[in-house]
This record gives C-alpha cells, structure tokens and sequence, in this order.
C-alpha cells in the first residue's frame, strides 16, 4: 500500500489538477506574498524560499521585480530542475540550493529579509518546528520576516478531527481527481504530516522571539493558514 501512495501521489499530473483547482491555495498565497514584497524593496531584497519545489508559483512573485535576491532550497532536484527553468530570466539573482532546510538556515552567510515556508511546516514534529522557527529568527535581518503557507488545525483541535474534516472534503469535493486518486491521498494525509494546531505553531514562534503574529485563514473551510512572523 505504501508503494501504491508513493506512486500516485507523486504522479504529476495529480499534483497538477490539485494546483489548477488551488486545493491546496498556492495561487491565493502566492498572490499574497506578490501583495506583501509589493513596495517593500530597497533595492537590495532578499527571499530565502525553504521547500521551494519547482518555484513554480514563485515565478511569478519574482517577475514583479521587488526582490533583489533569491535562494530557493529543497531536497528533490528534479524539482529543482524544473526550479532553474520555471525561474530562467527572473530580475531577482537566483540560487538554488540541494539540501534540507534547516541546513540552509544553519549555513547562510548573510542575513535575509523574508523567509517564505510553503507547505513545510507539517512535515517537522512540534520540537523540530521549534528548533525550524529559532534558526529562522537568527536568519533574519532586523525588521524581517518569516512567512508560512500551511495546512494546518484550527485552535484546541486535534489532528486527528482536522484530518477526519480534511479528507472528507477531499472524498467529497475533489471532482477532478479519479475515486482511487481520492483514496490515496486521504490515506496519504492520515499516514504523512505532524498536524499541530495554529496556535500551537504561533505559540512556538514566540517562544523562538518572533514578536508579532498575523493569521490568515486562506479557504472558507479553515484547512490552510497563512502566519506572518515578524523578527
């Protein structure tokens, strides 16, 4: 079974309908994060994207010019294959670098602006988040930010009630993908993931010395977050 959830869901044509129907809200975050860095450059912006996949969504935060500097990290380099080709021709000086995350963070030479998580956070149990959320902060130029784009619990609920809610969206609603897609992925959800709730996580930022917290839900049905952190 668990070669049957690999197989599938790695699949990117899956992965494809998922973000052309923004399931997991890509397109509504990455359009905020284009919001947020909107104005915000000096001229000497820099974005460390932790996860960045194939930067596909990226791509078009960098082509709006704002970010001076960007380093894109992830594990998988066939992503970062299609990374180099999806940001080709982006005005922002772009590096990509093969490794985890919190080794990024631990090897940075230089300071950065805003560090943007998209969907990273569930992959860490909750002392891992801490440990992710404290090297973060010392990353981080004074003023900057840690931003969070997540699936993530409601306040007081367990993991096991959102991923209960979760699925049965997906079982229900998810038209696009076939019923063997839909059954996979539920089973991939309950199998994969450290769900801890927002104000857990937001508990953890403040204890690693982030200052402020913003929230913002992204869907309706309350599944993904937004979190703004600030240094």
């Amino acid at each position: 079974m668990e070669e049957a959830i690999s197989t599938v869901f790695d699949r990117r044509e899956v992965f494809s309908k998922l973000r052309a129907h923004d399931r997991m809200r890509h397109g509504t975050a990455y359009a905020w994060l284009e919001g947020f860095l909107a104005g915000r450059s000096r001229g000497d912006l820099r974005l460390l994207d932790l996860g960045c996949n194939d930067a596909r969504d990226m791509a078009r935060v960098l082509a709006a010019g704002d970010v001076a500097s960007y380093m894109g990290a992830d594990t998988d380099t066939d992503c970062l294959a299609a990374a180099r080709k999806n940001l080709a021709g982006s005005p922002a000086a772009v590096e990509l670098v093969a490794a985890d995350g919190r080794e990024v963070l631990a090897g940075l030479r230089e300071a950065v602006d805003v560090i943007w998580m998209g969907l990273l956070l569930h992959h860490f149990p909750q002392g891992e988040k801490a440990k992710l959320f404290a090297m973060a902060k010392n990353a981080l130029r004074p003023g900057g930010v840690l931003l969070s784009h997540d699936p993530m619990p409601d306040e007081g609920e367990s993991a096991e009630a959102y991923l209960g809610r979760y699925n049965r969206e997906i079982e229900n609603g998810w038209a696009e993908l076939a019923p063997e897609e839909r059954r996979v992925l539920v089973d991939h959800f309950r199998r994969h993931g450290r769900h801890d709730p927002v104000d857990v996580v937001e508990g953890l930022a403040r204890e690693a010395g982030f200052s402020q917290v913003v929230r913002k839900r992204l869907d309706p049905a309350g599944f993904y977050a937004l979190l703004r952190f600030a240094a």
